[in-house]
C-alpha cells in the first residue's frame, strides 16, 4: 500500500510541486527585470513626426537573442532630439527573425510617428505597447499553471482512488 501511495500521489505531487515552483521562479525574475527596466506609462504621452536615420540589428547577452536598434530624429518645439526606444521601457531582446521583422518596419529615411514624454521630450518611443515577446512571463505563466493543475489532478484522483477503495 505504502509504495501505491508514493506512485500514485507523492511522486505527482512532488513533481507538480516542482514545475509551480519553477514557474513562480520565472516570474519572480521576470517581476524583477520589469522594476530595474521601470514601466514606462506614455498613456499621457503626445505624438510628432520622425523620420529613421539608422537600423541595426544589435546581439544581446545570448548567441541567438538579437536587439533591433532603430535611431531617429524627431522635433518637439523648434527643438531636434534623437531617440532609439522602438517600445516604452527597456528595449528587449527577441529571435532574429523577430527582430529584423521590426527592423523591415521601420526602413531608414522612413518617416514615423514618435512618441514623446512631453514634461521631457527626450524621453520617446515609437511604439505605444511594451515588446510583446517575453518569452520569461509566458514559460513562467505556462508552468505555474500546469503545475497548479497538475496538483489538483493528482490530489482529486487520489481521493478518487483511495476513497474508492475503502
Amino acid at each position: 500500500m505504502d509504495t501505491i501511495i508514493l506512485l500514485y500521489f507523492v511522486v505527482p505531487l512532488a513533481l507538480g510541486i516542482l514545475i509551480t515552483l519553477s514557474g513562480v521562479i520565472l516570474l519572480f525574475i521576470d517581476s524583477r527585470k520589469k522594476s530595474k527596466a521601470g514601466d514606462i506609462d506614455i498613456e499621457g504621452w503626445d505624438t510628432t513626426g520622425g523620420k529613421v536615420t539608422a537600423t541595426r540589428l544589435g546581439d544581446v547577452q545570448s548567441g541567438d537573442t538579437y536587439e533591433p536598434i532603430i535611431e531617429y530624429v524627431y522635433t518637439v518645439k523648434d527643438t531636434e532630439y534623437r531617440g532609439n526606444h522602438i517600445f516604452p521601457g527597456e528595449n528587449i531582446g527577441s529571435k532574429k527573425d523577430s527582430a529584423q521583422e521590426i527592423l523591415d518596419k521601420h526602413p531608414v529615411n522612413m518617416y514615423v510617428p514618435v512618441r514623446y514624454n512631453p514634461e521631457d521630450p527626450s524621453e520617446s518611443a515609437l511604439e505605444e505597447k511594451p515588446h510583446p515577446m517575453n518569452y520569461i512571463a509566458m514559460a513562467g505563466w505556462v508552468l505555474t499553471g500546469f503545475g497548479v493543475v497538475s496538483c489538483c489532478f493528482t490530489t482529486f484522483m487520489t481521493f478518487i482512488v483511495f476513497g474508492a477503495s475503502q
